[in-house]
């Protein structure tokens, strides 16, 4: 388990650094410094530590609810979850095409990824929420045959 836990925050930060550089300004350059950033906002916001900030950027599991909550603020600055708590269908397709191994074969497989990831029953709570999409996302893409690209 601990081993999905860590892909689907792995899974994270690829949608945090891919979208986040596609929503930033042309000029900034997204580097992990960058990522730390926004993590240490959403820390702020959320009532989250330094320790639940390292957690996140370690690709390890959140200890405690406001972990979690970190993950799904980050997930919202870069419009990864909307407002509401929900999946944002055309960011996620783009991350998983960017996150994945080119294979003309599974063209449709991002989109069919991110159609079973929208329509799961995700917690109500935001920060549950989060962490279902993630591991949704990564399972989907695993049973999709989908590699993630090392970056």
């Amino acid at each position: 388990m601990s081993r999905l836990v860590n892909k689907s925050v792995l899974i994270l930060l690829g949608l945090v650094c891919l979208l986040g550089a596609a929503s930033s300004k042309p000029h900034e350059e997204l580097t992990k410094d960058h990522v730390t950033e926004l993590a240490n906002e959403c820390k702020a916001e959320t009532g989250a530590s330094d320790e639940d900030v390292k957690q996140m950027m370690d690709h390890e599991e959140a200890e405690g609810h406001e972990g979690k909550c970190l993950r799904a603020c980050v997930m919202k600055k870069f419009q990864i979850m909307d407002e509401s708590g929900k999946l944002n269908k055309e960011h996620a397709v783009e991350m998983i095409k960017a996150m994945s191994k080119h294979d003309a074969e599974k063209e449709d497989a991002p989109a069919e990824v991110v159609d079973k990831c929208e329509a799961i029953e995700a917690p109500e709570d935001h920060c549950d929420a989060a962490v279902a999409y993630e591991s949704c996302l990564y399972e989907q893409m695993k049973e999709h045959g989908l590699e993630l690209e090392e970056h």
